[in-house]
Order: C-alpha cells, then structure tokens, then sequence
C-alpha cells in the first residue's frame, strides 16, 4: 500500500514542479556573460601551504539553454587560479544561479581541470575536481561582488589526495553593450 501511494504522488510532484516553474516571472533574455576576479587564501585550513591565490573566470550563458525563470541560471564557466607559491589550475566547470529577492545569489558549483602545483601544495595528481559555493550581491547593474568558498581534490584517483580549501572574495563585471561600466538600454 505504501509503494503504491508513493508512485500515485511522482505525477502530482512532477505536475506542481511545472506549474511552479510556468508560474515564475519569465525573462525573455539572458542575463549577461561575466568576467571575474578574485583574490583570497588556498589552502586556508593549513598553515603549511597557505597562500595568496588569482583567479580570472569567463562565466557564460548557453543561448540555446533556455533558463526556466529569472531565479535560477546555468552558467558555464572556464578560469585560471593561481597562488603566490606557483601553484597553477586550469579548469571547466558550471554553475547554478539561484537569484533571491533580486539581489541575493548564491551560486553552488563544480569543475574539473588540470593542476600543477609548482613551488606549492603537491595535490597528488594533475587531474583536480573544484566543488564550493558563491554567495554574492547582484547590483541592479548586474556587477557582484561576493565570496566563494571551494575544495579542490583528485576524488582519490591519485596514490594521494590531501586536498585543499580556498576562500576567495570576487568581483563580477558584467559583459554588456558600453563595456564596462555603462550600460546601453
């Protein structure tokens, strides 16, 4: 009896989730591309190798991935980090947009790339997965500014992963007609 109630309740689930979705104010357009700048602590848990940490990222949108509201975007993403000891990563990854009162964003995230560890924290192989989190203001001129806090780790595909923590403060600038500063309605 139980297995049959919890298969008569997937359409009503799946019927609420469509009407939500068609309900939510619609935007006819994308928000804009991003170009994004940060600066914050690799490894801020341990002393050892912590460092100053650079990252440039190109978040993007997919004209033919229709966003299903305003409230929640998928945004690619392709960027560099690098630390003050030489460390180095380059990656592609995505994130979620989800936009509250039409300021707050907080954006959960995931990416894969190369490492390279130079005179830094030896990751244990090249291959690195990056999961974190963005919480972030969105100005009415689409800039933020927020924080992001990830960990980057082999997922044990390498003999070793100790892994790492980072915490950075970024600065999104939107890329829109009037580069940078001005925007053209």
């Amino acid at each position: 009896m139980i297995v049959h109630e919890e298969i008569t309740m997937a359409p009503f689930f799946c019927t609420l989730l469509t009407l939500i979705t068609l309900i939510s104010p619609l935007r006819a357009d994308h928000p804009p591309d991003f170009l994004s700048f940060a600066t914050g602590a690799f490894d801020v848990y341990r002393p050892k190798h912590r460092a100053f940490e650079f990252d440039i990222e190109y978040k993007f949108h997919l004209k033919w991935l229709k966003p299903p509201n305003k409230y929640l975007q998928f945004r690619p993403l392709v960027g560099v980090m690098a630390t003050a000891k030489g460390s180095f990563y380059g990656y592609l990854g995505i994130n979620f947009d989800l936009l509250f009162f039409d300021h707050l964003l907080f954006a959960p995230g995931f990416a894969a790339g190369y490492y390279a560890s130079g005179g830094g924290k030896n990751l244990g192989y090249p291959i690195e997965f990056r999961s974190g989190a963005e919480l972030a203001w969105q100005f009415s001129d689409w800039h933020r500014l927020g924080i992001h806090f990830y960990h980057l780790s082999n997922a044990s595909i390498g003999r070793r992963n100790p892994g790492e923590e980072s915490l950075v403060i970024f600065y999104d600038i939107p890329l829109i007609k009037g580069f940078p500063f001005i925007r053209d309605n």
